[in-house]
């Protein structure tokens, strides 16, 4: 979703003929927010203020200003109203093209982020290695598993999915023996990067995998060290305080 606020209108009025009306001039601002879901679908809130005070509303529906207040239609007479609201009606509509179209640019080169992880594996010994990337703008991408510099053959690739946001999502998988898995690299290509692939390498992630496996196994022998001793002293106690009653 798309949220743009313009302020389309800021003019001094006078302080009126009184000089101590007013302290000082006060502002009458036109502020127009506008939620574009689709092209076809927008939702626009428009509002007029006098100073901190909201004067004139917007009906979205039939395109027309609503009066908030007796006195905030001033002067204006039934055909003036109706030339006001078709003026206001078409800088809305020009409005929501313009920058539906310039949003639409913005989205021509949205890099792609990338990332790894491994899936449960069907068969003991082997790895299931996924290769996730998403946020790219346009659809067309190249992504594939890579042992050195050739195109491992048994990458598998998902369909590419729509984000909510309009980019899109891609994973592709690879099925390999554990140890076969160092030197293979996720490769992606997409207009976006400029002729800069991303490379993501495996063997880097297994590091860090190994690194928390590590700290993990770690605490474990330490905490069963820890209950044994307790344990120990426990049962030293119990025998210090029963040997005299023997």
């Amino acid at each position: 979703m798309l949220f743009l606020q313009f302020l389309l209108l800021a003019v001094l009025l006078p302080g009126g003929d009184n000089k101590d009306d007013f302290q000082e001039p006060i502002s009458f601002q036109i502020i127009q927010i506008s939620s574009f879901y689709s092209r076809s679908w927008v939702q626009t809130l428009l509002s007029g203020w006098l100073g901190e005070l909201q004067v004139q509303g917007w009906n979205t529906n039939p395109g027309s200003i609503i009066f908030l207040w007796p006195w905030s239609k001033g002067n204006f007479s039934n055909e003036e109203m109706m030339e006001l609201e078709n003026f206001f009606r078409g800088v809305v509509i020009g409005i929501h093209w313009a920058f539906y179209n310039l949003a639409s640019e913005w989205r021509l080169s949205l890099k792609p982020k990338a990332w790894l992880s491994s899936g449960p594996s069907p068969h003991p010994g082997h790895l299931v290695l996924v290769c996730h990337v998403s946020g790219f703008y346009p659809k067309p991408i190249w992504v594939m598993w890579m042992l050195d510099d050739q195109e491992h053959p048994g990458t598998q690739q998902r369909d590419i999915l729509p984000n909510a946001d309009g980019t899109w999502y891609l994973r592709k998988s690879l099925d390999v023996k554990a140890i076969e898995a160092a030197g293979l690299s996720c490769r992606v290509r997409h207009s976006s990067l400029g002729g800069q692939d991303i490379i993501l390498y495996w063997e880097h992630h297994i590091s860090t995998g190994l690194i928390v496996l590590a700290v993990i196994v770690a605490l474990v022998l330490l905490t069963g060290l820890a209950f044994w001793l307790w344990k120990c002293w426990i049962r030293h106690q119990l025998q210090r305080t029963l040997l005299p009653l023997d």
